[in-house]
């Protein structure tokens, strides 16, 4: 049977290969960012300190070049969550967790956005499924932040087999404030209503830095909390889309603008990782300055988990160099 994606209109196709992965106890946890440049991050070489915790950690490696022209949650989502193209006019995809179940992978979506109707049916392709604070919309003044999502998950227990876990952010989605707490609040002037009108650029820009410096932490944590597992570990960050900040008069994401195409990415892994994966590892290093497309991630992640009984263009991962 085929899922229908209401919104999207996108036909989610069965999965009825036989598919195995030849990998060992691999933990994946993907964090699914929302509205994060890549240029705001002083990894990438901004001129403020938004990521000193992230840029003390070791075995990481940050994608400065990451492309998308999909500049909202709607669409951008769906393209990222299947092997749908960003340039894919196809209206039918196949889900990532959906090849994953198949190759016995245990597949986790904790979020903390309410799922929309786009691509609701594909997180329903996980095994399980947790929504933080689903009574609270992105907009409101009392919605939980993104450390609450840690408080509802072990990263470090133990298990069997492989896994990933998918960790879906709030992150820098307006109303900036609501994003971040008493520690990240380092930028000042800060603004003081969700009216854009009624800010100053100065004002909009310092609040959406401290969203940063709250990613950062939160990153971090996970980070913190992995190194505790003697696991084949790997973590993916990648925000859906972009956020424009002034340019040209423009503020907010869900409008064409060169600034909305640069999405933040980043990988870690661990130490047993790359013992386990020193190729992998080289090639991840070798691809951090190239122009890569968020198509990347469904292909790397079959390419990573070392896939057999799904046909894929290895030459789209990461983790493949040629």
């Amino acid at each position: 049977m085929k899922q229908y994606l209401a919104k999207a209109d996108l036909i989610l196709e069965d999965v009825d290969k036989h598919i195995v992965s030849t990998q060992d106890d691999l933990h994946i946890v993907f964090v699914l960012g929302e509205s994060v440049r890549a240029d705001h991050l002083s990894l990438n070489g901004y001129h403020r300190k938004t990521t000193p915790l992230l840029e003390h950690q070791k075995n990481i490696i940050s994608y400065k070049n990451i492309y998308t022209p999909l500049t909202y949650t709607a669409i951008s989502v769906p393209q990222i969550l299947t092997d749908k193209s960003i340039i894919d006019t196809l209206n039918t995809a196949t889900s990532l967790y959906s090849v994953l179940n198949k190759a016995a992978f245990k597949t986790t979506w904790i979020g903390n956005q309410s799922l929309e109707k786009s691509y609701e049916d594909i997180v329903n392709t996980n095994d399980k499924i947790q929504i933080i604070d689903k009574f609270h919309s992105v907009l409101s003044f009392k919605k939980e932040k993104d450390l609450e999502i840690l408080n509802n998950i072990d990263l470090t227990k133990n298990f069997k087999g492989n896994k990933i876990t998918t960790l879906h952010m709030i992150g820098s989605h307006w109303y900036y404030n609501s994003r971040f707490d008493e520690n990240s609040t380092v930028y000042k002037p800060i603004v003081t209503s969700k009216y854009v009108g009624s800010s100053s650029k100065t004002a909009l820009i310092n609040s959406y830095d401290n969203t940063i410096l709250y990613l950062d932490s939160f990153l971090n944590k996970i980070i913190e909390d992995l190194k505790k597992s003697s696991k084949n570990t790997i973590l993916i960050y990648l925000s859906d889309h972009v956020e424009i900040l002034g340019e040209d008069g423009k503020w907010f994401h869900a409008q064409k603008h060169k600034a909305s195409e640069n999405p933040a990415m980043l990988v870690w892994y661990s130490e047993n990782f790359k013992q386990k994966n020193p190729k992998k590892v080289e090639n991840l290093n070798l691809n951090k300055n190239n122009s890569i497309s968020t198509d990347f991630l469904f292909y790397s992640i079959l390419d990573l988990s070392e896939i057999k009984g799904f046909e894929y263009p290895k030459e789209s991962s990461i983790f493949h160099f040629q």
